[in-house]
């Protein structure tokens, strides 16, 4: 899966909340593992912590996420005393901005948003020459 879509909310509510937030934005949780990105999820994570050295005290939890449409995302979530205080979204497409809008309806707080575009290879009549 590469990675497209990189997204940091700040959330800050229990764990019961926070999936049924998720549920109401059209995730749900497959209770699988993604340990085949372990190496992608920590890479992303030291630069995370890079700017928010507090996210290295917090305990991460990690899922894989799915929405209606079956698509996949990988999700960690940063967690203290039965809290989640932020959550880290991952898309393989750029499908992670509906999905941000959605959340940021529910209460969630959208820090950081990150998608790789593609580059156009053809001129089309509307490019400016």
């Amino acid at each position: 899966m590469a990675m497209r879509s990189i997204a940091l909310f700040k959330v800050g509510r229990d764990y019961g909340v926070t999936f049924l937030d998720l549920k109401i934005a059209g995730l749900r949780d497959t209770a699988s593992k993604p340990s085949k990105y372990e190496k992608e999820l920590r890479a992303i994570e030291e630069e995370l912590i890079g700017f928010m050295p507090k996210l290295r005290e917090m305990y991460a939890m990690d899922t894989v996420l799915e929405d209606t449409a079956g698509r996949k995302y990988l999700a960690r979530f940063y967690t203290y005393g039965g809290v989640i205080y932020y959550a880290l979204l991952i898309s393989p497409k750029n499908t992670l901005r509906t999905t941000a809008r959605k959340l940021a309806s529910q209460g969630w707080r959208l820090l950081v948003m990150i998608e790789k575009k593609a580059v156009k290879k053809t001129p089309s009549e509307t490019d400016v020459r």
